[in-house]
């Protein structure tokens, strides 16, 4: 990031200070104010956002609240083993039930939150195979997954040419943004929008903040920009690397869509809104180094491929208009776990970065954790930043 000498207006200006000053107002920093405050209700606290709050990742995902699809266990399983890769999911899982209990409430149709599952479909025999046999280890581990048959699939998911799927029970949907609002409102955090932080430096034991409209001091800071970490901090570029997503949205269709969806083969993911809206995404896979990108428009070869798959794959596609079209960038790890902690050789700052494509589903609860480290709890190996070195 960068401020031009003109508009900077932070010069000169006796600086704002606060106990603890949260960069970033997507969901992973209204959640570790949230969590900041139920510590300790006399903390003043500051959120400093570039844009509005929710206009980054937070804001323009699939509303997926998950706990991952059948090969992402997959995936875990193989580089973390059967023990750690259930933690991992069930991190996941705890995430929403902490989602449910401190933030929804009862206000579920207030913020669009439908409890629904969510499925894996196969797209090939062999993948329905790997599917099945992964499914009976999840059972094993406690994890409630069933096995969808094609027919299920069509009459749930309106979907075709499928040989099956698996689906999970616990996962849901939400509207994000409607998620923010409510959880912004719990809140007693000042929040400067439209301010851009272009500076970090340490003095006499406190941070000072720069941003283009004021100038801020506190005790800690802690950084929850996903993607954006390397322009804040570069020393988190070997570390955090952006990937672009890109989603369409049709106009409203009769509802045939039961909950969210995966197939993996071409990194794609759909669901239905209450409203009628179908929501596909994915086919990062067709151009993946130019999807490598902070830029966060468009691109005609990934908008035609999700709009086929609309159209080739669904009953009631064939003649779907499109309302929206957008991206957004995700925070993509090493390990694609998150990273977690203090930074190194800076005293008091602290990060919540490398959501790999989960922010919904891991980062109320991993605000929550970072809360507790920042209290002495010792952070969970696979979410800690000393995994890396620096």
């Amino acid at each position: 990031m960068s401020i031009s000498y003109w508009l900077d207006q932070s010069a000169q200006k006796n600086a704002l200070h606060y106990d603890y000053i949260i960069i970033g107002g997507g969901i992973a920093g209204l959640s570790t104010a949230y969590w900041l405050q139920k510590k300790d209700p006399n903390l003043k606290i500051a959120i400093l956002e570039k844009h509005g709050v929710g206009y980054g990742a937070s804001g323009r995902n699939a509303g997926f609240v998950t706990a991952g699809s059948t090969e992402h266990y997959i995936k875990l399983n193989a580089q973390f083993g059967t023990a750690k890769a259930t933690e991992i999911w069930q991190f996941s899982e705890t995430n929403r039930k902490l989602l449910l209990e401190h933030v929804i409430e009862d206000a579920a149709d207030e913020v669009d939150f439908r409890h629904t599952g969510s499925c894996t479909v196969a797209p090939s025999e062999e993948h329905w195979e790997k599917y099945k046999t992964t499914a009976k280890l999840m059972q094993s581990q406690g994890i409630d997954v069933h096995e969808v048959t094609p027919e299920e699939m069509h009459k749930d998911y309106g979907v075709t040419g499928f040989v099956g799927g698996i689906q999970y029970t616990g996962d849901g949907y939400i509207h994000p943004i409607k998620l923010l609002q409510r959880l912004r409102r719990k809140l007693h955090a000042e929040i400067f929008e439209n301010h851009e932080v272009f500076a970090i430096e340490e003095k006499s034991g406190r941070s000072f903040i720069r941003t283009n409209h004021e100038t801020f001091s506190a005790d800690k800071v802690i950084v929850t920009v996903n993607a954006y970490l390397p322009l804040v901090l570069e020393e988190f570029a070997s570390y955090v690397k952006p990937g672009r997503g890109q989603i369409l949205l049709t106009q409203p269709l009769p509802a045939f869509v039961k909950g969210p969806c995966y197939l993996t083969k071409h990194l794609c993911y759909f669901r239905q809104l209450p409203t009628g809206e179908l929501l596909i995404g994915g086919f990062r896979n067709l151009a993946i180094q130019e999807e490598e990108t902070y830029a966060d428009n468009t691109t005609e070869v990934i908008q035609r491929a999700l709009l086929d798959f609309v159209r080739s794959h669904f009953t009631l596609g064939k003649d779907a208009h499109v309302a929206y079209q957008w991206s957004g960038l995700m925070g993509y790890t090493p390990d694609m776990q998150m990273i977690l902690g203090a930074v190194p050789k800076r005293k008091n700052t602290y990060v919540i970065a490398g959501c790999s494509g989960h922010g919904m589903g891991l980062s109320f609860n991993a605000a929550r954790t970072l809360v507790e480290n920042i209290h002495g709890v010792a952070l969970p190996s696979n979410l800690d930043i000393a995994r890396f070195k620096f």
